[in-house]
Formats: C-alpha cells, sequence, structure tokens
C-alpha cells in the first residue's frame, strides 16, 4: 500500500466510516480511538476498565464503543466490554501509530470513492 493510499484509508475511516468532523479536538478524537483499540482485546485481563476510564465510561462509553463496531473496527459477543479487533481495526491501529492525524487532512478517499475490500485492511501500512 503506497503512502497515499495510506492516508486515504485513513481519511475514510474517519470521516466516513466514524463520521468525525475536522472542527474542535479531531486529532483528540483520532488519538482515542488509537488508544481504545490497542487495547483490545477487551475481555483480557479485564481491559475494558481502562477503555471506560478512556471514555469516562457510562453511555458516553457506550456510544464511543458502539461507534467503533459500527464502524467495523471491533466486534463483540455477549457485551461491548468483550471487544476484540477486526482486520480493519487492526489495519487502523497500525496506521494511526504510524501516521499522525494531521497528515491526513488533504487526503481523499481511496478508490475513488469506491467500497474498500477485505484486501485493503490486509495490506501492509506503508510501503
Amino acid at each position: 500500500m503506497s503512502n497515499e493510499s495510506t492516508l486515504e484509508h485513513l481519511n475514510l475511516i474517519v470521516y466516513v466510516d466514524l463520521g468525525l468532523c475536522g472542527c474542535g479536538n479531531p486529532d483528540d478524537a483520532y488519538n482515542l480511538v488509537r488508544d481504545l483499540l490497542a487495547l483490545c482485546p477487551l475481555y483480557e485481563d479485564q481491559r475494558w476498565h481502562q477503555a471506560e476510564t478512556l471514555t469516562g465510561g457510562g453511555a458516553v462509553h457506550h456510544i464511543v464503543m458502539s461507534t467503533l463496531d459500527t464502524a467495523g473496527l471491533i466486534e463483540h459477543g455477549s457485551t461491548i466490554n468483550g471487544s476484540w479487533l477486526t482486520p480493519k481495526g487492526a489495519w487502523f491501529l497500525n496506521a494511526a501509530r504510524i501516521v499522525p492525524f494531521g497528515d491526513i487532512d488533504d487526503a481523499g478517499l481511496p478508490h475513488d470513492g469506491d467500497t474498500c475490500t477485505e484486501e485493503c485492511w490486509a495490506e501492509s501500512v506503508l510501503t
């Protein structure tokens, strides 16, 4: 995957899949998503407690974790607090550890706006 493609896929996940906007503190939101995904699987060593601390717990925790699930970054069984990474979530985590939020500002969408496939998330982040 080229650097440009990595930036485009990050742009897709942040602005389309997660539905974030560029105003306020989007870099903090980007970092929060990265840090939450880094805790997965949440069922190990009760890491969900750390996730609740990061989100502030309660309804906010539920909304944030559900948003990560809806975006396809995590999935879960009987409880959102037992979530694990999807291949897309693992890809995002690897990319977000390397690429600062500010680098995606000028990126477009991958595949000229067409849908990604599972192959996108199997590719290495940067070449």
